[in-house]
């Protein structure tokens, strides 16, 4: 099991005093494994706070600056765009580390829009694993955890507790990509976009299949 705290990218981009663009990202550095491994993994989330950070200057900023002026201009309030980073370690075990990673925008309007990553790790070498590896060889692994989020997915409506598109059999089929998945205890996380497969209100749809956790060669 690996040590995970947070390292964390700042800053408050102001004009005129104001500020019109909060940018806070909040990374994982892991210790308590091989000095190769843990500069692959840390190297890799601060390579991406660093990259979030220059997208914060390069192109939310300029957009807040002119919605700044125009607001100005023409006597309207000011909301303060925002840019957020957030992980969370979803499974830490057994010369594993999966975790994902969302990324919230906000632009004015209602609401802001959030993406997610995930990003599973061999521990010991600081090396990915494949949504693959979680199964035995030949195993049609789309089939399997697309049929799984379907069923979940109609026992979720016939519950009510959930409220997907119509068509939401097709789109879980046609929107499933094995890069978007992590471990959890009781098994594979897949997860799908915002308004994927259903609306906004849905946010970031995840479905588990409830599996030993174990890779196969």
């Amino acid at each position: 099991m690996l040590t995970v705290i947070q390292g964390q990218l700042k800053n408050d981009f102001e004009c005129d005093g104001i500020v019109l663009l909060k940018a806070t990202f909040d990374y994982p550095i892991v210790s308590g494994t091989t000095n190769r491994a843990a500069r692959r993994i840390n190297g890799y989330y601060k390579q991406i706070a660093s990259t979030l950070m220059k997208r914060a200057r390069s192109e939310l900023l300029p957009a807040a600056i002119d919605e700044y002026k125009y607001a100005t201009e023409n006597g309207y309030p000011f909301r303060p765009y925002e840019t957020v980073m957030k992980f969370t370690v979803s499974y830490n075990d057994q010369d594993i580390l999966s975790l994902y990673y969302d990324v919230y925008d906000y632009m004015g309007g209602a609401h802001g829009s959030t993406r997610r990553f995930g990003d599973t790790w061999r521990s010991s070498t600081g090396w990915f694993l494949c949504l693959t590896d979680f199964f035995p060889r030949g195993t049609n692994v789309r089939r399997l955890l697309t049929d799984n989020a379907i069923y979940i997915a109609q026992k979720q409506q016939a519950e009510g507790t959930h409220s997907y598109y119509d068509d939401y059999p097709k789109l879980i089929r046609r929107h499933f990509n094995r890069s978007k998945f992590y471990i959890v205890p009781e098994g594979v996380a897949i997860f799908y976009d915002q308004y994927a497969i259903g609306p906004y209100v849905e946010g970031i749809p995840v479905f588990v299949y409830e599996t030993e956790i174990k890779t196969y060669p």
